[in-house]
């Protein structure tokens, strides 16, 4: 269930009409496939019982951890990414199961578990900003400000999916929910449930109805945000009347006449091929910022805003701004609330308990703050979100505030429920001065920047280097021996930290597309003094597209007349191709030989086979996993350079004679 609060209902949402297939699915894989993971789950455990096969079996109940992971059944999907690990089946199940343990806030084995998938990944410090997310957790839960919240279940909860609440008036909210009267003639074959549409939740009478129309259609919608006076909203909306295969999620807007709404139309944010969710208004009602999962951003959904460009009959808003890595980080950055220059959002990015969790980021001088994450009991190992604050009513006493948020934590009633939330005053702080003389602050500040490669030809590895550019919306994890967070590069490339004293610090750049690139700095032997008291670091990341399916010649790699071993003068290229491969433990890769057009055709394809197995085998006993590998002699079939062979001058038959690689997936 959780890419439905993603992109409102799903990252990208299939319409009804494509999803109604009118051949009867009959078997588990099929429907799996189509993404029918409530009519997946009991077939595939029919097919499980009957599977004999090893790989058969694992495969079956990796698919079955991903249904109930995607339906929200968090206990079963661990219990059958369990049973995949037993049956010995890849892929990215052990990650996946410590995901699932971390969701049911069983910290110290999650913990062991990412640390294992490290280790299968071939680096067991892979992880590591995610086993200390467990620790600071584990460390949440147990803490005295925790007593400061008070949590309460809405006693309208059912085993329905309730999510986003919106005050409406005092008494009232407006909810997102799939509850059996929403509209659609089906249900939503992901879950087997109706469609979400929009319901009015009577706080006092806790009761629940359909919101009025023309809000409720035969498809997603949800997520609203009012204007002044309640007179106009925004609101997501994923599907429409065209039938497409592929339907985005839009903003939808819709103004209130009278007692009549007008009909909802998509307000222009320029590229449509995104999913653009979760609106939240300014109190002026001049800035909306949303989630959107621009190719261009920090990775998953980031933040955007736009300004209200004209009149309110003809108005138009801006192009989005990205907020910035302050905020975005390669994972979701989803349910924005705005109190003030206060910016309340979701997160399964910055470090938490597991899930989205709910932070907070102040605006001073113009700029986000570092978020903070509202730690227990506000988040949970579950998904923590829609974050609204109550200024209708008044506080009671000892309040300092109060409001509601959604979740799917343990002990909830369906897969998301609303909660409403009461936080307590704080007891003074110890009011005991201590005068001090005024203190140099020491400081050693890093600026970084994460550049890419540029080659004389677009999107052609082997056409040479001509350059480079700043990167933006990469991630980048800084750790140390016992700490690790994460920073995104901005629109320019860069990012700024401060480090410690006599500390050895490991950079890890990772960007969806690129190869992950590492680097180091350590502060040891860095001296501050208070005539100098503090320093600046520099460091450029430089990182590089992967180009899928393309083949990727690998210099400086040579062979003995008809041998096959690998040279001594070799072995740099390959040691670096093994480390791309170890900080890039997803990719796998295709080892390629070619010949010259010298010599017999059946001779040339036999050795060239044998020198990319060779090379292949040199990889092996350099700790890459065989699974990541195939190996394939081309001989002389698929030259660099077409001459005639006769013609053919030294320098050519050298670049036809090559080692190259390919990326698989």
């Amino acid at each position: 269930m959780k890419e439905f609060k993603l992109a409102f209902i799903t990252i990208v949402i299939v319409s009804l009409t494509a999803c109604t297939y009118t051949e009867r699915i009959k078997d588990g894989k099929t429907a799996f496939a189509r993404k029918q993971f409530n009519v997946a789950i009991p077939m595939l455990k029919e097919e499980f019982k009957k599977a004999k096969d090893s790989q058969v079996k694992g495969e079956t109940a990796y698919m079955l951890g991903e249904s109930y992971r995607r339906t929200n059944q968090t206990q079963a999907a661990s219990d059958w990414y369990k049973r995949a690990q037993t049956q010995r089946y890849g892929k990215d199940t052990d990650i996946k199961y410590a995901r699932m343990l971390q969701q049911l806030q069983d910290y110290d084995e999650a913990r062991r578990a990412f640390q294992s998938a490290g280790r299968y990944a071939g680096n067991v410090r892979l992880y590591q900003e995610e086993m200390i997310a467990c620790q600071k957790a584990k460390q949440w839960l147990t803490a005295a400000d925790k007593n400061l919240y008070k949590i309460e279940s809405l006693g309208t909860n059912t085993s329905a999916t309730d999510f986003s609440p919106v005050l409406y008036n005092a008494d009232q909210l407006i909810i997102t929910s799939d509850r059996a009267e929403s509209e659609g003639k089906e249900n939503y074959k992901w879950t087997g449930e109706k469609f979400f549409d929009l319901y009015l939740l009577n706080i006092n009478a806790e009761t629940v109805e359909r919101f009025e129309a023309p809000f409720n259609q035969s498809f997603h919608q949800g997520a609203p945000s009012f204007g002044e006076n309640q007179n106009s909203v925004f609101f997501t909306q994923c599907g429409s009347d065209e039938k497409i295969a592929v339907d985005y999620c839009q903003i939808m807007f819709s103004k209130k006449e009278g007692d009549v709404w007008s009909k909802p139309e998509a307000i222009d944010l320029g590229d449509n091929a995104q999913n653009y969710i979760h609106p939240i208004l300014s109190e002026d009602g001049k800035l909306l910022i949303f989630a959107c999962n621009k190719e261009e951003g920090f990775g998953g959904y980031d933040l955007y805003y736009s300004i209200k460009i004209g009149a309110d009959n003809e108005a138009k808003w801006s192009a989005p701004v990205n907020l910035g890595n302050k905020i975005n980080t390669d994972g979701n950055e989803v349910f924005p609330f705005l109190d003030k220059d206060t910016l309340y959002f979701s997160s399964d990015g910055h470090i938490g308990m597991g899930g989205l969790d709910i932070f907070r980021s102040e605006k001073k001088a113009h700029k986000w703050q570092t978020p903070q994450n509202l730690k227990a009991p506000m988040n949970s190992g579950g998904d923590d979100f829609g974050f609204i604050i109550d200024h209708l009513n008044a506080l009671p006493k000892g309040i300092l505030q109060q409001g509601y948020f959604s979740s799917n934590r343990l002990g909830g009633q369906g897969s998301d429920d609303i909660y409403k939330f009461q936080q307590q005053i704080p007891p003074p702080p110890d009011t005991t001065i201590v005068i001090d003389s005024p203190k140099i602050i020491l400081a050693i500040n890093l600026e970084g920047l994460v550049k890419e490669k540029v080659f004389n030809e677009a999107g052609n590895p082997n056409s040479g280097l001509s350059g480079y550019e700043n990167l933006m919306g990469a991630s980048v994890q800084i750790s140390t021996i016992d700490t690790a967070f994460t920073l995104g590069s901005d629109v320019d490339g860069t990012f700024f930290v401060q480090l410690d004293t006599a500390t050895d610090y490991n950079f890890k750049a990772t960007k969806p597309g690129y190869f992950t690139q590492v680097a180091t700095i350590s502060t040891k032997g860095i001296v501050l003094t208070e005539a100098n008291p503090d320093t600046t670091l520099t460091l450029e990341i430089i990182m590089e597209k992967i180009y899928a399916n393309q083949e990727i010649v690998l210099e400086n790699i040579y062979y003995d007349l008809d041998k096959s071993f690998i040279r001594d003068d070799a072995k740099p290229a390959l040691n670096e191709l093994i480390s791309i491969l170890k900080r890039n433990p997803n990719i796998n890769i295709q080892l390629s030989s070619h010949t010259d057009c010298q010599g017999a055709t059946g001779y040339n394809e036999k050795l060239s086979q044998r020198r990319a197995d060779a090379a292949v085998q040199y990889l092996i006993q350099n700790g890459i996993n065989p699974e990541r590998l195939t190996s394939k002699g081309y001989g002389e079939s698929s030259l660099a350079v077409d001459c005639k062979c006769s013609d053919c001058t030294e320098e050519e038959h050298q670049r036809n004679r090559r080692t190259t690689f390919l990326v698989l997936e």
